[in-house]
């Protein structure tokens, strides 16, 4: 791409779409277009005034597939010549990178968004894959002007292991959310016919998780804390949201997705999650997955919920406890019920937990900000390389 202003490729994975409504802020200051992996993409991002190019990418170690990612990745940026590429989500941190760098592109920025079930695998297959991972990684981040990071505790690992040097990193929080569409309904009159339409009791308190079914989300430890709230407080029900993935290493076993079943309502994917926020009353974001800004839980944020979360990397930039919520330790599933019954029992707690949830997603986390901050690092950069080339 050429013209006037400087140029900003985007490049994810197969849901890069989220990033529509921080593109229409980059697009006040930088020609943007954006890459994945899913061929479907075109027609939403034509329709928001963007240009979408399609790559093949396999979600798993494949040396040969990733090749071919490579060279594809290659030529898109020899054709199209942004002046900016920046990558998100794992592999297209490193193979979008090394591409870029490859076609001469001037300047490469990669976000890792998170450590992901990378650093929390503990077989022999999780440890060759990291290990991998990490020397291409680390290979990469020498030959990127910068990597981003959405957490401090992220950064500081990977400036500990060596894979990043500390010159070349910064931390933008998160992907950023729109605070203003996922904003606290103005009256709950609607509640009872939305908990009706998903088989929810009209009265008493929702407990809702929103992810993909996956061990390392704690989904099971959500089901544990459900049939042990059960006992105490009948009248508290929990929803989880969300599909499985059955392409993961971590999924779950056909055993233990039906005592999933039968512990939760559980829904599936749903393409109106702010609605169902809006009917609930608490969340719950038990992952010990290595998240970088748990998207799930920002929107919850800015739906006013209170929230329950795992003291972890990530979640615990979203969620101070005592003040938005309660951090509990991962794989606790009684440390999860005792946060919610405290919450349950105390409509007043949840109200004030609840209000300074939303005051802290704006403050922090608002997807202006994030943009904001992601363009002065892009304006640092062009600064950085025209006073090169004066000199």
């Amino acid at each position: 791409m050429t013209g006037a202003r400087p140029s900003v490729c985007l490049v994810g994975g197969p849901d890069v779409d989220a990033r529509l409504d921080f593109m229409n802020l980059l697009s006040r200051e930088f020609d943007v277009s954006a890459a994945g992996t899913d061929p479907l993409l075109g027609p939403r991002f034509a329709a928001a005034g963007f240009e979408y190019r399609y790559y093949r990418m396999s979600r798993r170690l494949n040396p040969l597939l990733d090749m071919y990612s490579l060279w594809r990745l290659v030529r898109l940026f020899h054709r199209e010549q942004p002046t900016i590429v920046h990558t998100f989500d794992t592999k297209p941190a490193v193979w979008g990178r090394l591409a870029a760098r490859l076609a001469g592109v001037p300047i490469v920025v990669g976000t890792l968004p998170g450590l992901g079930s990378l650093y929390t695998d503990p077989d022999w297959t999780g440890r060759l894959t990291r290990a991998i991972y990490q020397r291409l990684q680390t290979f990469v981040s020498r030959h990127t002007d910068l990597t981003l990071f959405q957490n401090a505790d992220d950064a500081r690992e990977f400036e500990r292991r060596g894979v990043v040097p500390r010159h070349s990193v910064a931390i933008v929080h998160g992907s950023g959310i729109r605070t203003d569409l996922f904003a606290p309904p103005k009256s709950r009159d609607n509640v009872g016919a939305g908990r009706a339409e998903l088989g929810l009791p009209a009265t008493g308190v929702v407990v809702v998780m929103v992810s993909r079914i996956l061990r390392s989300k704690g989904v099971l430890e959500f089901a544990a804390a459900a049939r042990q709230v059960r006992q105490a407080a009948p009248e508290v029900t929990f929803l989880l949201v969300g599909p499985t993935d059955l392409d993961s290493r971590d999924t779950l076993t056909a055993g233990e997705l039906a005592e999933v079943r039968r512990s939760v309502l559980w829904v599936g994917l749903r393409n109106d999650v702010k609605d169902i926020l809006a009917l609930s009353d608490v969340f719950v974001f038990p992952s010990f997955y290595r998240e970088g800004i748990p998207r799930a839980l920002l929107e919850a944020a800015s739906m006013a919920l209170p929230l329950v979360a795992v003291d972890g990397p990530g979640s615990r930039d979203v969620v101070v406890d005592g003040v938005n919520g309660f951090l509990v330790p991962p794989r606790n599933a009684e440390a999860i019920r005792d946060a919610v019954l405290r919450l349950a029992r105390d409509p007043a707690l949840r109200s004030r937990f609840g209000e300074r949830a939303r005051q802290r997603a704006i403050a922090e986390f608002d997807v202006a900000r994030v943009a904001e901050r992601t363009c002065s690092l892009y304006r640092a950069l062009l600064a950085g390389r025209h006073g090169a080339r004066a000199a």
